[in-house]
């Protein structure tokens, strides 16, 4: 009897029973992530998101980044699932509900995977069961913007299913799979093996047939054209939504290592990710190379990592020769972890337990021989439901007990801080505390350890922790930590507008022009370049310029946000007065003081003529000169 058939077992779980079980424990064990609000990540790209607010604006839903104010990522399908949330209410109760049945869907997937390639019903049960409480999924479910996540494995695995509902893929499989694909990717990158993740289950199906691997690939070109004509379709979007059709922007941290060390590195990942997979008890949000770094060949966890490699190589070779369910497994995770393996290029994290959803599919491949083996071994097979309860149910507890860890922001520091106070991210965020309450002298150190950790790997660390030196004065501590951020950070206009600030500020116009031409060049998709023309504006008056700068300035004052402020106003009325036009002047030096409280008003003055240096005059807040001891 082939290994995979278990009659006395399969009798009592039937094929439907596996399926709706793994559903319902999915939902089961993950209920509690209903009292979850947004964290981190969640309320840039989904609470306080413009483009998923209701359906204003489709063209920058469907066309626009992924992330605001920055066109490095492209995820229109997730970006869309989110705004029909905000649709039917936006709670982040019912966000979170949504992500728990789509993890509940992929749950049902993965059982149903395994029928379709003809295990029996008890192991495509415990297959389910076991991804449904897997610990490592915490971040991608109960975390918002996991979402991408969930979306990009349930349509792999949808095109998966389909596929195997033929005994040969026809014409319409084809193209299923290849529309299956194509919304795959615009819900995330990582499901861009998913054609070679066909091979494999096709393989698994075909297993009794011993069919070579050039056979396969032959037998699936429609398939594997269908795909192609995909991703092409979804490479020219990418391209017009932001501008390039490559991935993400690699880690600062990872740009000054050597290839050969990146390999390394890439390496020294492999016993890490079978961690992660069988012993999942020390997690984290954030893996950033101060618990996770960059290394060189001679460190030993890359020749344990290249032990593990060809001793699990070798299993997947036998496996291959037999019923070839280990090597499917070893397949879907090396193919599905490839793109985010640091292995091709480098991407913008070392680790991260997210990425991990799709991957972990692979444990499910190694169930069935694990389940029914054959009978020389027939001693595993009496342990197994024993072997299999125990993990779900420890599996289903620490998941359970890990899930509000992604209640909030805070939440999430609060865990790393109790687990690993070593990180970096605990630093930033005593900074982040210190600054609001007011003790900036205090926050530098720990802003200046975050970085110490991480390096300049961080735009919103780098910005946050200029911003603080340049409140203390220390103009010539922030300036160095801006530029360095424009160069790692050449798609992000925020650090250029913020130096153009600084320079203004300390009388240096000629010096704010060719970094405001360089903000502008790096603006991001869809976000108006008001704000560098109302700093280029300050900067022409500041060199004489007044026609250039009123041309400027007339431009700030054509759009709502600006024509809101009062310093716009306060500047126009400087410039025409500047001009001698004296009635204009005052026209415009009314709607400033309209535009500030009672107690302000008797500071904005045009006589005598106020210097750009003046706080009401910017559009910032006011920064110290710097003195003796003002510099950290």
């Amino acid at each position: 009897m082939p290994p995979d058939l278990d009659p006395p077992r399969a009798s009592r779980v039937t094929p439907r029973a596996a399926v709706l079980a793994s559903a319902l424990l999915a939902a089961l064990v993950y209920a509690n992530a209903l009292g979850n609000g947004f964290a981190l990540d969640d309320e840039f790209v989904v609470q306080h998101n413009p483009a998923v607010r209701g359906f204003g604006d489709p063209g920058v839903l469907l066309l626009g980044p992924y992330w605001p104010g920055s066109h490095v990522l492209y995820r229109p399908l997730t970006l869309l699932t989110f705004a029909v949330d905000w649709a039917l209410g936006g709670s982040a109760t019912w966000m979170h509900a949504v992500n728990v049945l789509l993890h509940a869907g992929v749950a049902a997937l993965v059982a149903l995977l395994l029928l379709r390639l003809r295990a029996s019903p008890a192991a495509a049960l415990v297959a389910g069961a076991i991804f449904a409480v897997h610990p490592v999924h915490v971040e991608a479910v109960a975390n918002l913007v996991g979402r991408s996540e969930l979306l990009a494995a349930l349509l792999s695995l949808a095109a998966c299913v389909a596929y195997l509902a033929r005994p040969r893929p026809k014409v319409g499989t084809a193209a299923l799979a290849g529309l299956l694909y194509f919304l795959a990717l615009c819900a995330k990158e990582s499901a861009l093996a998913l054609p070679a993740l066909l091979l494999v289950v096709d393989a698994v199906r075909t297993r009794d047939e011993r069919i070579p691997a050039l056979r396969l690939l032959r037998d699936n070109l429609a398939v594997l054209g269908a795909c192609a004509i995909a991703f092409a379709g979804y490479l020219a979007l990418r391209a017009v939504a932001t501008g390039s059709a490559l991935g993400a922007e690699p880690a600062p941290y990872l740009r000054g290592i050597s290839t050969a060390d990146r390999l390394a590195t890439a390496v020294r990942l492999w016993p890490e990710y079978l961690r992660l997979l069988f012993w999942p008890r020390d997690l984290a949000a954030e893996w950033g190379p101060d618990l996770v770094r960059p290394v060189g060949w001679s460190h030993p966890l890359v020749w344990l990592g290249l032990a593990l490699g060809v001793g699990i190589a070798i299993a997947a070779v036998r496996s291959w020769r037999g019923d070839r369910w280990i090597a499917a497994g070893v397949l879907w995770f090396a193919l599905s972890v490839f793109p985010i393996s640091q292995i091709p290029f480098p991407i913008g994290t070392l680790l991260a337990e997210r990425t991990l959803y799709l991957p972990s599919i692979a444990l499910a491949f190694l169930v069935p021989p694990l389940w029914s083996p054959p009978e020389r071994e027939e001693r595993i097979g009496r342990w197994a439901p024993i072997a299999a309860a125990v993990i779900v149910v420890v599996g289903g507890m620490r998941t359970w007990l890990r899930t509000p860890s992604w209640s909030s922001t805070r939440a999430v520091y609060d865990t790393l801080a109790a687990e690993h106070p070593e990180s970096w991210w605990i630093d930033w965020r005593a900074g982040q505390l210190l600054t609001m309450a007011g003790r900036g002298g205090e926050a530098v150190p720990w802003y200046a350890r975050a970085r110490g950790k991480i390096g300049p790997g961080n735009l919103k660390l780098e910005v946050e922790y200029a911003t603080l030196l340049m409140s203390l004065g220390g103009y010539g501590d922030a300036e160095p930590v801006l530029r360095g951020a424009m160069r790692n950070f050449p798609r992000s206009s925020t650090p250029g507008v913020l130096l153009a600030s600084l320079l203004i500020q300390q009388g240096r116009y000629g010096d704010a022009l060719p970094v405001l031409d360089a903000a502008a060049r790096a603006l991001e998709p869809g976000r108006s370049n008001v704000e560098v023309i109302d700093r280029r504006a300050l900067a022409h008056d500041g060199m004489g310029r007044v026609d250039l700068a009123l041309g400027e300035r007339r431009v700030t004052l054509a759009d709502p946000a600006f024509r809101a402020y009062p310093h716009t106003w306060y500047h126009f009325a400087r410039l025409l007065a500047e001009r001698g036009d004296t009635a204009g002047a005052r026209a415009a030096l009314d709607s400033a003081r309209l535009r500030v409280p009672p107690g302000l008003r008797p500071a904005m003055t045009l006589d005598p003529l106020p210097p750009l240096t003046a706080p009401l005059m910017r559009g910032w807040r006011a920064l110290p000169q710097p003195g003796p001891g003002a510099a950290p």
